[in-house]
């Protein structure tokens, strides 16, 4: 899938404005083709204005497409470290946090784990982003990538905003006159728009797709 979508996908469900590097070796990095590779590693970092580092981590991309934002969500919530303001309180329980100038901040990132959100909370957050209205708009724009068989679309925490993207895909198809199977992935991660075209067809599908939605949001 395209890494421009992928980038806007992954920080719709954050929060966070992440961008990805391809990683040449442990401290080098370059920027990434227009296509997420699979089975490659990538540096998905946050950049902290004030002291001006780069704060993230590695991300093995998957074999296949169809896993691609899974294995992100399983990096980012065992991964990421982002400091948790509610660690941070005093001997008479006031909150500390609150006190902290924003560079004090962006130095909590270096500080122990135990201070660190921890791997629920962050799944709790991208799961409550997913029961969020604005999700559906996020899934409509970036969402959806071209597949050899069709369209495929992200779709585990299957909220209404989430049925309500794939409600929208299966309008457009069926306002184009296209006939499209439609069918779960095995482990319901995905779900598929099968077209049986070709890729290229595929994706000038799922481009007018965006483009239209681009324009109605």
């Amino acid at each position: 899938m395209k890494t421009e979508s992928l980038t806007h996908l992954i920080n719709a469900i954050t929060g966070r404005a992440f961008s990805l590097e391809k990683r040449l070796n442990w401290r080098e990095t370059e920027k990434p083709s227009s296509e997420v590779l699979c089975e490659t590693i990538y540096f998905v970092s946050i950049f902290l204005p004030i002291t001006g580092r780069a704060c993230g981590f590695d991300w093995k991309t998957p074999k296949t497409d169809e896993k691609m934002l899974r294995s992100f969500i399983t990096a980012f919530t065992s991964k990421f470290r982002e400091p948790d303001p509610k660690t941070y309180i005093s001997e008479t329980g006031a909150m500390v946090w609150d006190l902290m100038s924003d560079e004090k901040r962006e130095y909590a990132y270096n500080h122990h784990s135990g201070h660190m959100l921890s791997k629920d909370k962050l799944l709790a957050q991208v799961q409550a982003r997913f029961a969020c209205p604005q999700i559906e708009n996020a899934l409509n724009l970036w969402g959806f990538y071209a597949t050899e068989y069709g369209i495929g679309i992200f779709c585990f925490w299957q909220t209404e905003f989430v049925n309500k993207a794939i409600e929208n895909m299966r309008k457009h198809l069926s306002e184009k006159g296209i006939t499209a199977g439609e069918e779960f992935s095995d482990a319901r991660w995905v779900f598929r728009f099968r077209i049986e075209a070709n890729k290229e067809i595929h994706t000038s599908i799922l481009n007018e797709f965006a483009l239209q939605k681009s324009f109605s949001k």
